[in-house]
């Protein structure tokens, strides 16, 4: 007998799980919609749970249908293009569901965190999202963008390192996106729009042709995390290999990145048309 009572408890509770887990199933694909960064992939996802009527707020936006929501999160990725998102425990009272979450970046350092409260219409969509965010794990916008400097700043001196000091081009290749570019000057015998880190080894190869390079006076660092650019200011002393005669030039080098890498260079001569000169001529 006590046999039979512990199958009939054990199916129940099964039965149970099952409509729990058919229950979440709405918000099981809630966050899948989140966690989706390409735009049309997400929309068809999003179609799958929610209405033209079906609503969302939080301290950021407040917005009804389809299409609003799918931009709602497109313009957080375009804010925090590398987040991660992921959550705690859900807890279901009838046709109710809330839940913790929290946003890290790609270094797992916390962007914000907060909680969200769902109402399902039974039909395996939901009608309604309320999320609150927690402000003290939340990063104000200026925590974030001082963050994003570090991080930007780290990468550039780490490229400025490997560059002028060890000559490390196989660590220097894991800070450049693919296809990253660099602009050099035209006027110079290595001049040109160089695409992608191994055309940028040719260009350093072609310009060791023509001069021996010590760093004179060590870079000063700028940097702009709302627009992700750094700049860099330092001077360089050469010794042309055509002529022996050496030089002194100030430099400045302009940074773009993107999620941690470098996506462009273009370095700024103080007298390009003088550094070119003293390049080309001869004893």
């Amino acid at each position: 007998m006590r046999k039979i009572y512990l199958l009939c408890f054990l199916f129940i509770l099964n039965g149970l799980f099952a409509q729990k887990k058919e229950k979440l199933y709405p918000i099981t694909a809630y966050e899948k919609v989140w966690q989706e960064k390409n735009s049309d992939s997400r929309l068809k996802l999003i179609k799958t749970i929610w209405l033209e009527d079906s609503t969302f707020e939080d301290p950021s936006a407040s917005i009804k249908g389809v299409v609003a929501f799918n931009n709602v999160i497109n313009e957080f990725y375009k804010k925090f293009p590398d987040a991660i998102l992921t959550s705690g425990p859900k807890i279901v009272k009838d046709n109710y569901v809330t839940w913790e979450w929290k946003i890290v970046d790609s270094k797992n350092k916390l962007i914000m965190g907060g909680r969200d409260f769902a109402r399902l219409n039974g039909k395996g969509q939901v009608s309604k999202i309320i999320g609150f965010w927690d402000k003290d794990a939340a990063l104000s916008e200026a925590d974030l963008l001082k963050n994003l400097e570090a991080d930007n700043l780290k990468v550039v001196a780490k490229y400025y390192e490997c560059l002028f000091k060890t000559r490390d081009f196989n660590t220097m290749a894991t800070l450049i996106e693919d296809g990253a570019i660099y602009n050099q000057a035209i006027g110079l015998p290595y001049g040109g729009t160089f695409i992608g880190f191994s055309e940028w080894n040719k260009m350093f190869a072609k310009s060791t042709e023509f001069f021996d390079l010590q760093i004179e006076k060590e870079p000063t660092y700028f940097s702009d995390a709302s627009k992700n650019e750094v700049i860099i200011y330092f001077t360089i002393s050469c010794k042309s290999k055509k002529s022996g005669k050496t030089m002194s030039m100030p430099i400045s080098e302009h940074f773009d990145l993107k999620n941690g890498k470098i996506t462009a260079v273009r370095p700024f001569y103080y007298d390009t048309k003088q550094f070119a000169e003293f390049l080309k001529s001869k004893k």
